[in-house]
């Protein structure tokens, strides 16, 4: 929620809070009374539980930013769905990493799964914080998984525009291995350095198109994307990374570099998803990408 409200100030956009599901809220604040299983919205003089959480986070974010337009909406449908509905008309949709399911330290849960799956918009994962965010200010550093796909420059592109907004700047990484001994290759062998060198060239072209004020770097590691992406990011503000990139598991939910990303970030995350159309008609796919068996 600080997350949020940090963003949409930055942004000069409106702050939706949400609360959603029919369950009961496990924690309530402080000066909330429990009156009891059976209480109503139409009670007369009592407040649900999930109102009071409500109220209080509307509370909070007033207090943390008193000029920023926020409200409240308790619904009532599955959590993951009502967010994922109210992302139709969202420029971002900010959900926590952990759920309430007993594999909570390995998964993100299955509301942040769900959202970051189908949301009709950016989807930014914040991992719980021990310590009070201070409210973010300029001069900070935006990572970005780059690999040629169109996901790959949806992801660039929204790093970039990020970056324009709250003057910072922008690291792009490009992760490459040779295939495994003994694993099945499909195309040469050859060339990686030169496909890699061709990637960051590529990024370096259209950061300079899009964004040319931006303070811009794009750079190769010979490493798993994953673990790429989380060492370049760690101590930056956001890691960005598209819903599908140019992996070979088509099918995947997220791909397996979105997923482990997700799921390890110390830090906020983004996952830029497709378009309302599904199609960005104006970031074809570039170098690196081949639609016919990657993503």
């Amino acid at each position: 929620m600080k997350w949020a409200s940090d963003e949409a100030r930055v942004r000069g956009a409106a702050l939706r809070i949400i609360y959603a599901g029919a369950n009961e809220p496990r924690q309530v604040p402080a000066w909330f009374t429990d009156q009891g299983p059976d209480q109503t919205a139409t009670d007369a003089g009592r407040l649900p539980a999930s109102q009071a959480v409500l109220d209080d986070a509307v509370g909070l974010v007033a207090t943390r930013h008193p000029s920023l337009m926020v409200h409240g909406d308790d619904l009532a449908g599955p959590a993951a769905l009502e967010l994922i509905d109210a992302s139709r008309s969202a420029e971002l949709l900010v959900v926590g990493a952990r759920g309430k399911g007993a594999l909570k330290g390995m998964l993100l849960g299955s509301i942040s799964e769900e959202c970051i799956r189908y949301a009709w918009c950016p989807v930014v994962v914040v991992h719980s914080m021990t310590d009070d965010p201070a409210p973010r200010a300029a001069g900070g550093r935006i990572v970005v998984g780059i690999d040629g796909s169109a996901g790959s420059d949806r992801a660039l592109r929204w790093a970039l525009s990020e970056a324009r907004i709250v003057d910072a700047s922008v690291e792009a990484v490009f992760a490459w291995q040779y295939p495994p001994i003994g694993a099945m290759v499909v195309g040469p062998t050859e060339g990686y350095e030169t496909a890699a060198h061709e990637v960051i060239e590529s990024a370096s072209s259209l950061a300079e198109k899009w964004e040319p004020a931006v303070p811009f770097q794009a750079t190769a590691r010979f490493d798993t994307a994953a673990s790429a992406l989380l060492q370049a990011s760690n101590g930056a503000d956001l890691l960005v990374v598209g819903a599908r990139g140019a992996g070979s598991f088509r099918d995947l939910l997220l791909g397996s570099v979105a997923h482990q990303c997700a799921r390890s970030s110390k830090g906020a995350l983004v996952v830029v998803r497709p378009t309302l159309q599904g199609v960005d008609s104006d970031v074809p796919d570039r170098v690196g990408s081949n639609n016919g068996g990657r993503r």
